[in-house]
């Protein structure tokens, strides 16, 4: 129970974080990293303390990663007080408002990743910050919201209910699939946008191939013509470095269940202080909180508040390892496979290993060999899980994705490259009779 009064005895106090949480982390100065990516002996201590639950190796984490078990032992105290306590004064949970949110956890979140707290808003998921913004937004018939096919299914889906609703126009930027350079992506977004463009949606990170998109210039194109610009960043929070004071985007949202390892049923909205106003809550205020307040979007009723109690031991665990380090491992986890794996003659990787900042996601395809066949075989074969893929907006856009996480060892990693070498060594003469 040590760590779960630590926990509630926090949210209780309304008082500037400590110095590791208040500065967030892109002023922090760290000329090197203090745990080397290749320690193995630290990083299965990690593994250790995560506990994942695997039937197979899972090399795919985009769904979630697996909660420390320090998280999930705060989470197993507080079920029993979360669901037995009435309103009174000794309500353990008193300091947590009915949606769970508290002033030090958002204090936390505003830190870690470079923004004030009077801009960060608790939220159940990232979903439902994507939802907020992208309904919140007031646009008139004709208005165009620009977007990019790699956005997340829900996202396209909540934006085209707007066109079937509300007489909106949904345009797309044409970005590569696969490798792309700042500047192509850039004049992507910057051919795309014209005087019509209310909302530039994108996420930050493109889940299956790991392309990272320059949020600060696609940032700045939207400004020129006054149009908000807004981050999908569940696959960044926690990934890689986030400093959302230097991205320059007008809203981001982020679930803390996946790169964080936090709680699933936690995330943060991110909405800069001036734009909080043009932008309606996804539930009115019914404590009549002023349109300028970041607190009107924490409104949404009674929430399960062993979940958000729960968020300042992840942020806890996320400082001790560092953010640093954590991408470098994940950086290094994919390198080991990708590197070896992309020199085959039949294997094309679509993910530009070189590139900065990189994150810990790569994809590839097989010539000769459907992504759902190897893809089968790995898993019937090597029990390995890996994803097969095609863009939901064009089919055609399909390959093979891993995304090892913090609870992967370097043995399961190789284990996968031993795998995969030997399917593609064994289809070869079928392969040949097909080409």
């Amino acid at each position: 129970m040590k760590a779960v009064n630590n926990c509630l005895s926090e949210i209780g106090q309304s008082r500037e974080p400590p110095l590791s949480t208040a500065i967030p982390m892109h002023h922090r100065t760290s000329p090197s990293l203090r745990v080397a990516p290749d320690d193995e002996a630290y990083w299965l201590s990690i593994r250790a303390s995560m506990q994942p639950m695997y039937v197979n190796t899972q090399l795919v984490n985009t769904r979630r990663g697996p909660a420390p078990f320090r998280v999930r032992e705060v989470i197993r105290s507080l079920v029993d007080l979360s669901l037995a306590y009435e309103l009174d004064e000794y309500e353990p949970f008193r300091e947590l408002k009915e949606s769970g949110s508290s002033v030090a956890i958002r204090q936390s979140l505003a830190g870690y990743f470079g923004a004030s707290a009077d801009e960060i808003a608790l939220t159940r998921n990232a979903m439902e910050g994507i939802a907020t913004v992208l309904n919140g937004v007031t646009l008139q018939p004709g208005d165009e919201i620009l977007a990019t096919r790699f956005c997340y299914d829900s996202n396209l889906a909540i934006i085209r209910q707007r066109v079937r609703r509300d007489g909106v126009v949904l345009k797309f930027v044409h970005l590569p699939f696969g490798p792309a350079s700042e500047a192509d992506i850039v004049a992507a977004f910057e051919a795309a946008i014209h005087a019509r463009t209310r909302l530039v949606s994108f996420p930050h990170v493109v889940a299956r191939t790991g392309l990272v998109l320059p949020v600060k210039q696609i940032s700045e194109i939207a400004a020129r013509y006054g149009a908000f610009s807004f981050v999908d960043g569940a696959h960044s929070a926690g990934h890689i470095a986030v400093a959302l004071d230097e991205l320059g985007c007008d809203g981001y949202a982020a679930c803390l269940h996946k790169w964080m390892y936090g709680p699933r049923g936690t995330g943060f909205l991110y909405i800069r202080r001036d734009r909080i106003k043009d932008i309606w809550p996804l539930f009115a205020s019914w404590s009549n909180k002023p349109k300028d307040s970041i607190e009107k979007f924490e409104e949404v009723g009674t929430v399960f508040k062993a979940l958000p109690a729960a968020i300042l031991e992840t942020m806890a665990f996320n400082l001790e390892v560092g953010q640093a380090e954590k991408t470098a491992r994940l950086r290094y986890l994919r390198d080991r496979w990708a590197r070896q794996l992309g020199a085959h003659d039949r294997v094309t990787l679509l993910t530009d290993l070189d590139a900065e900042p990189g994150t810990g996601f790569a994809a590839f395809n097989v010539e000769g060999l459907a992504p759902q066949e190897f893809a089968a075989a790995l898993l019937a074969d090597y029990g390995i899980s890996v994803r097969p893929f095609s863009m939901e907006e064009d089919a055609a856009m399909a390959g093979i994705h891993l995304s090892p996480s913090l609870a992967n060892s370097v043995e399961e990693v190789d284990r996968f490259v031993e795998a995969a070498t030997a399917i593609l060594a064994r289809t070869h003469n079928s392969f040949r009779l097909t080409t």
